[in-house]
């Protein structure tokens, strides 16, 4: 750990803050003003960084990286000697571990007071480091008495890891040439081995650790169990009354029963609960997760369409769709599914209009709602959307899922055609002018109502990708935007013309016509004087 030395004019420790969240950086900008001790250099976001630590100047980073902990182990591997003190929420002994060992200084929660933050700092300063332990409720830091397991179970484990390992290196072969439903088969084998290995090396470990437990809570006592995925769980109680579709489009879950939509909504919450326990199993980073987020979709929508399958299932048996089971089925449009996802887990910054705003301020709080709405939406439209294209007519699933008004042959063929119609309207002519418009139409539910609302998005990528009638679409509303002024201006200039061809030209013609005729009736009548008396 190297040391920082103050500025030998006003003798104050050189600071740059790194914080995604502009209101905290103002803050602390506007608190330490007056400190002379401590001197901030810079205050921005992430990407502030790399303009700074390349310098011969050692400053010390206060950051606070949202969660992303890959982002982190980069900058201590391009810049070991810039010490860090960490700003995030660590509450996990087994990342705060990790941290410590990649030569992380520092860590100093933001709810700690400005004096605990400046004494951190000049520790720091002086090359130590300042790790807190976190605080246990009801009691203080027991004392811990390691123990070797038995060989027995030492063997055990070892024998059981080898062999979990070897049947993972054997999947890895036919995994990356199988297709369609084997492809599917291998991966949930391979899911299982992996969630085996972690049983193993949680319930078999290879040292047991004794501690003292805190006092139990005394009778009668309720303990609350927090919910882990509040996000989710505010959406499944904000739809308990049902979801009524009010977005002047027609979806595909509308053809479900009320009870129906809503079991449907919750299948698909509770698998998304599934996977959220999954990646904090496997500890994904976000950049995985962003990564990988197609394949964690179609993933999530084959496990919601299997167990509604297995609820419903077409012609009483879910085996014998296996074979028609789709290989590249089109999901619904799901935007920043990977970003919602990455902060479902570790809470990252969400961006907003090109601004990141930190994953607990209320900006990116509402706009992961939205995300989530749309998502959820989504998901369960995608699995009824394959659902009735596979169920066709059949009378029993009808009246255990359909609205009544779906009863019928006709109706249901209605709305089928309908779905199809409303699709090829999104695919050539909706989805070229949002991509043109560089905006997302995404779903998201008020008090049990669902509506449609855009967002802003960069979508130039998409749009230099766009061929046949979309791309034609966007060209079409390129000619009228280039050409409509224009015309507006040559209408409008005829406009005038006509006028003054009326008003100045044929009107006065008819006016002096008219005043001829009158001369003229007035000429042809006999004067009084001339009357025969």
């Amino acid at each position: 750990m190297i040391t920082v030395v103050s500025n030998p004019a006003s003798g104050a420790i050189p600071l740059l803050l790194l914080d995604p969240d502009p209101v905290f950086r103002l803050g602390l900008t506007t608190a330490w003003a007056t400190e002379s001790s401590v001197d901030i250099v810079a205050a921005g976001d992430l990407s502030l960084g790399e303009q700074y630590w390349p310098q011969s100047r050692p400053l010390i980073t206060l950051i606070d990286c949202g969660g992303d902990w890959g982002y982190v182990e980069r900058v201590r591997r391009s810049y070991p000697d810039r010490p860090l003190i960490l700003l995030t929420p660590c509450p996990q002994p087994g990342q705060r571990q990790q941290l410590q060992s990649l030569g992380v200084a520092a860590y100093c929660p933001k709810g700690a007071s400005l004096e605990t933050l400046l004494a951190t700092i000049r520790q720091v300063a002086q090359g130590q480091t300042r790790w807190p332990e976190p605080a246990l409720r009801g009691q203080t830091a027991a004392p811990q008495f390691p123990n070797r397991p038995p060989r027995w179970l030492h063997r055990l484990r070892q024998s059981g890891l080898e062999q979990i390992e070897a049947a993972l290196a054997e999947l890895r072969s036919p995994l990356a040439t199988a297709q369609g439903l084997d492809r599917w088969l291998l991966q949930g084998r391979q899911r299982e081995l992996r969630l085996a290995r972690w049983c193993v090396h949680q319930l078999l470990p290879v040292e047991v650790v004794f501690a003292l437990t805190p006092p139990p809570d005394p009778p009668g006592a309720i303990v609350p169990i927090p919910e882990p995925y509040p996000l989710l769980g505010q959406f499944l109680t904000a739809v308990q009354g049902g979801l009524i579709n009010q977005t002047g489009q027609v979806l595909e879950i509308d053809v479900l029963r009320g009870d129906r939509r809503a079991e449907l909504v919750y299948i698909t919450v509770q698998t998304l609960k599934q996977w959220c326990d999954q990646a904090r199993f496997l500890q994904l980073d976000p950049d995985t997760i962003r990564r990988q987020s197609p394949e964690i979709l179609r993933d999530l929508w084959q496990q919601i369409s299997l167990e509604w399958l297995r609820r419903y299932p077409i012609g009483g048996e879910v085996r014998s769709l296996a074979p028609a089971w789709p290989q590249n089925a089109n999901l619904p449009p799901m935007p920043h599914a990977g970003d919602f996802l990455a902060h479902l887990i570790h809470a990252t910054p969400i961006t907003i209009d090109q601004v990141e705003y930190r994953g607990e301020s209320p900006e990116a709080q509402a706009r992961a709602a939205l995300l989530r709405d749309h998502l959820i939406i989504q998901l369960s439209n995608g699995v009824m959307a394959w659902f009735l294209n596979r169920s066709g007519d059949e009378e029993d699933l009808k009246y255990q899922l359909y609205e009544s008004r779906y009863f019928s042959t006709r109706s249901l063929t209605r709305f089928r055609n309908e779905l199809s119609w409303q699709f090829r309207q999104n695919t050539y002519l909706r989805e070229p002018k949002a991509i043109f418009e560089s905006r997302y139409w995404l779903f998201y539910q008020t008090a049990g109502v669902i509506k449609q609302t855009n967002i802003y998005g960069a979508r130039g990528e998409e749009l230099a990708q766009l061929t046949g009638i979309p791309w034609f679409v966007t060209i079409a509303l390129e000619t009228r935007d280039a050409i409509a002024p224009r015309v507006r201006n040559l209408i409008a200039w005829l406009g005038e013309g006509v006028v003054y061809l009326l008003t100045q030209v044929i009107g006065r013609g008819l006016g002096l016509i008219g005043r001829g005729i009158a001369q003229g009736l007035g000429n042809s009548l006999p004067r009084s004087s001339d009357r025969p008396k």
